[in-house]
């Protein structure tokens, strides 16, 4: 995309991404995350299926891999019981819900972003420590609440909810103080927050 989204354009995107319902539990992603294979320890590129976990110093680990480069899932569960946050990449085509809600990215949007889920139990870091990128981001709760900071401003994100924030934007998600389940998308040009 070349150039800012205006704010009425922008409002009108983040109001129809967040009519599309998308329905998952802690149970759905726990299943899907059980298809082994499906989560490689490398995979050759950017947009592609990966499993990281947030540690306590807010870097990302990926020391839940078995010997033979695929996810150990019963490892990994060891850090999801204990509350670590867990980053899925490449997860647009997991559901029927997620393959309709990029094809309404594709038509608001213009293309299909890289999409990440945030996965997490209260326990550990929410999140990465304040910090921004060179994109925009749109998210949309999909369960639980999460608590945001974005340029000194508080944000609770409730389910099914969305917000948007340029590159550059200083943020971190504060808290979550049940299960909860975000998806991330990288976007290009975000005039503003909302």
């Amino acid at each position: 995309m070349h150039g800012e989204i205006d704010s009425k354009q922008l409002k009108s995107i983040l109001k129809t991404l967040e009519n599309i319902k998308i329905v998952l539990t802690e149970q759905d992603i726990l299943n899907l995350l059980k298809i082994r294979r499906r989560w490689p320890k490398f995979y050759p590129t950017f947009d592609s299926p990966s499993v990281e976990v947030i540690n306590i110093t807010g870097l990302k680990s990926t020391t839940f891999f078995s010997e033979d480069g695929y996810l150990d899932y019963d490892k990994w569960f060891e850090y999801y019981q204990l509350g670590y946050t867990t980053i899925l990449s490449g997860v647009l085509d997991l559901t029927e819900d997620l393959r309709n809600f990029s094809k309404v990215l594709l038509k608001e949007i213009g293309f299909v972003p890289h999409s990440n889920f945030y996965f997490s139990r209260p326990g550990k870091r929410a999140s990465f420590p304040p910090h921004s990128h060179s994109y925009g981001v749109f998210v949309k709760q999909i369960y639980g609440n999460s608590d945001w900071i974005i340029n000194g401003e508080k944000i609770k994100l409730s389910p099914q909810k969305t917000l948007a924030f340029p590159k550059n934007t200083l943020h971190e998600v504060i808290s979550k103080k049940d299960k909860k389940l975000s998806l991330t998308m990288n976007i290009d040009s975000i005039g503003q927050y909302y």
